[in-house]
């Protein structure tokens, strides 16, 4: 089957600054996929390209078998069947939401909108809200407002830009999940800019990391988490550190936190150079074996509790404990690794046998 968005050798400026280059990626019929990386990485300028708002300098964007975007051909946005989420609502303040919803349903009756506005309220269960006005709703009720607008004109694609970024981090995970249920109860693909992590393993199929203008891995929220393809996707979809160190066997590797074994091998060569990237819930505290630390600081944070260890080398690392259990600062502790699928990254050929 023919991926309903595709996107090869996307090249995109700003006067002179180059702000993507080279981007590629796809998205199949009614698959939810994020771009995420941090901010001025080039995320929105994607979304630009793609509803059709800036000319690519090189590269093109297809919709199904049609190009869209390109130097040479550009659909314009409004007939591309594409529906857009912004981050700050844009609705009209001075249309009622029934209204606001119904603006961009051209050639039907007014009873068929009547119809259509009262179809999507129900989609996003605000069915008693059309003869309401946007100051009279909470930003929530705002923000599904604006994807029951977007979703009106059954969209083939849905782009959302940031689009629960004004609103609290409990109704940000709330919404990820709702919206995501709506969409694939309705069938719509649809593509998300975001820099928030969690957000955009809530919500996608696919994720690509957005860095220096390329993406730079594309693949399922786990593929991103359990096997980043370069430290910078690691560190960026889970807070963690890398430690060097030299691969003594197909399961081992010796590091400044000692030998380290592993069950699964490591894919890599014994005598290797390597960095290990272990996140704090990768590592435990005890008063014995382990690489000795002084602990600096504690953040209780309820079933966990986040420690800064400065170890006797004088790195600080972060380790997540659960339990009771606190140690106070100041007191000397032990400090293990306990993960189970260890990322590891070198320059040296992939070991076919491990």
């Amino acid at each position: 089957m023919s991926a309903l968005l595709s996107i090869e050798g996307l090249k995109c400026a700003y006067q002179t600054q180059t702000v993507l280059s080279g981007v590629g990626l796809s998205i199949a019929e009614g698959e939810i996929a994020c771009l995420l990386g941090p901010s001025g990485c080039g995320k929105t300028t994607v979304l630009r390209a793609i509803a059709g708002f800036i000319t690519p300098q090189e590269g093109e964007v297809r919709l199904g078998d049609q190009v869209v975007s390109s130097r040479e051909q550009m659909v314009p946005p409004e007939k591309r069947g594409m529906g857009m989420v912004f981050q700050d609502y844009a609705l009209f303040p001075h249309l009622s939401i029934a209204d606001n919803i119904a603006f961009g349903l051209n050639g039907l009756s007014r009873a068929e909108k009547r119809e259509r506005v009262q179809e999507v309220l129900d989609l996003v269960e605000l069915p008693d809200l059309s003869d309401r006005y946007p100051h009279e709703l909470s930003g929530g009720q705002q923000q599904r407002v604006a994807l029951a607008r977007a979703l009106a004109p059954n969209p083939r694609l849905l782009l959302m830009d940031e689009p629960f970024s004004n609103l609290d981090t409990d109704l940000r995970r709330q919404l990820s999940q709702e919206v995501r249920d709506i969409l694939k109860r309705r069938g719509i693909a649809a593509i998300m800019v975001t820099h928030d992590q969690q957000e955009a393993f809530t919500i996608s199929d696919s994720i690509g990391i957005l860095s220096a203008g390329r993406v730079q891995q594309w693949g399922t929220p786990e593929d991103l988490y359990y096997r980043p393809a370069s430290p910078e996707v690691a560190a960026f979809v889970g807070k963690g550190e890398l430690f060097l160190g030299r691969i003594t066997e197909t399961c081992a590797v010796d590091t400044e936190l000692g030998l380290l074994e592993f069950a699964e091998p490591l894919g890599v060569e014994p005598g290797c150079d390597a960095q290990l990237f272990l996140r704090p819930g990768d590592l435990y505290l005890s008063h014995e074996g382990g690489v000795s630390g002084e602990i600096v600081s504690s953040e209780f944070q309820g079933n966990l509790t986040a420690y800064r260890v400065r170890l006797d080398n004088g790195r600080e690392v972060e380790v997540l404990e659960q339990g009771l259990r606190r140690y106070p600062k100041g007191e000397q502790v032990a400090v293990h690794v306990t993960a189970h699928r260890p990322i590891v990254f070198s320059s040296c050929p992939v070991n076919q046998h491990g």
